[in-house]
């Protein structure tokens, strides 16, 4: 099974956990990767390093740094198609993207008998203009399969009248990588509350400030990783209610430093409140946060009620009262959080491993082939069940 997979931000082997994941464990994939030499995921600059599992390809982004407006140096993938000839191609892209629209355009020339799937997470309806609702209409249209990551953004492919299969194949999880750890804390010191992810707009960091203003009576201390546009109002947040000394700021890290600092939390909260722009697409934090013992509290924005599920809190949006409830209950109670601990644990196990990823994938590209097999009538298609 030749699969040729494209997608921008899978640099380095830790960013390319789904695609090794499948490479190691279904021998009958034959993979070639296509990636952007360069991408910032999080707030950091990451430059492409090579695989020892399967060819990385380097494709230069042309046009844009905006994830739904560049577009690849056509000349790499075409080289690929031409010397992998894959039976599938993975994009990760949105339908309406430019780098959609043109993976399409050189699969129609260089590869028309290769089905192609999308890996969506778009999970907010937009009626878009021209030219863009025109490619979403072709690549839908095109496509023989989409896996959004959760289900809402499952939902808006439903919305949008996709047809075709759409199983839902979230973001895994490094079990290895995060995984808990005790830490030793002495007795007269304050638990740890934890954020990780970008700082903007919409991120709910205003709530948490109000919230964590509610509870100052509580002995507590606040661990901020990450980095963003809205750093600095949260910080002159913090420091307006005399809160700030109170806080600690990493700024943007690289992904492999993050699991240790998990460690030094007692409970992470997410506090995504759905805007014009935003509504959370899945959440990757909350599994790491769960696979690394440490308990969840998060709003009901998009999809974060469905990747905690009973493993965690969760508190309505925008609700900085009910956050503060959330966040005192949890600290207060240690047997609470044990439990929390133990299911966010099991629940990335079950769920969210690399593995599990894997085989749900693999298993969608072997239903499309399948369906491939029996329209084309072709031996060349054709694979055991």
């Amino acid at each position: 099974m030749r699969v040729l997979r494209i997608a921008h931000a899978s640099l380095t082997p830790r960013l390319r956990e789904r695609e090794r994941a499948l490479a190691r464990n279904h021998p009958d994939v034959d993979l070639e990767v296509v990636t952007t030499e360069k991408w910032r995921e999080a707030e950091v600059d990451v430059e492409i390093t090579g695989d020892d599992l399967f060819p990385v390809t380097k494709a230069r982004r042309l046009l844009s740094r905006h994830v739904q407006l560049f577009a690849y140096n056509p000349k790499p993938i075409i080289a690929a198609l031409r010397r992998h000839r894959p039976h599938l191609i993975d994009l990760n892209a949105e339908p309406y993207s430019v780098a959609c629209a043109e993976v399409l355009t050189l699969r129609n020339w260089f590869a028309p008998r290769a089905p192609l799937v999308l890996q969506t997470c778009q999970n907010i309806f937009r009626d878009y203009p021209p030219p863009f609702n025109w490619l979403e209409r072709r690549a839908l249209r095109q496509i023989a399969a989409a896996y959004p990551c959760s289900e809402t953004a499952r939902e808006l492919l439903d919305a949008k009248g996709f047809d075709k299969p759409s199983p839902v194949v979230p973001f895994g999880v490094n079990l290895e990588a995060f995984t808990p750890k005790p830490f030793k804390r002495k007795a007269d010191q304050p638990l740890t509350i934890g954020y990780v992810g970008r700082m903007l707009p919409g991120k709910g960091l205003n709530v948490l400030a109000e919230a964590l203003d509610k509870i100052r009576v509580v002995d507590w201390k606040l661990l901020m990783v990450g980095d963003g546009s809205e750093r600095k109002p949260f910080e002159q947040a913090l420091m307006e209610k005399e809160l700030i000394d109170r806080a600690e700021f990493t700024g943007a890290i690289s992904y492999d430093a993050v699991p240790e600092l998990f460690h030094k939390m007692d409970l992470l909260v997410i506090p995504t409140e759905t805007t014009a722009r935003i509504r959370e697409q899945f959440g990757r934090v909350i599994v790491e946060a769960m696979a690394a013992g440490v308990p969840v509290i998060g709003s009901t924005c998009g999809a974060i009620p469905e990747v905690i599920d009973s493993a965690g809190l969760v508190f309505p949006e925008r609700d900085a009262e009910a956050l503060a409830a959330a966040i005192r209950r949890v600290l207060n109670d240690a047997t609470l959080r044990e439990e929390f601990a133990r299911l966010g644990r099991r629940r990335a196990e079950e769920h969210y491993s690399w593995d599990s990823v894997a085989s749900k994938t693999h298993e969608l590209y072997r239903q499309i082939l399948r369906k491939q097999a029996s329209a084309v009538r072709n031996p060349e298609f054709e694979f055991a069940s």
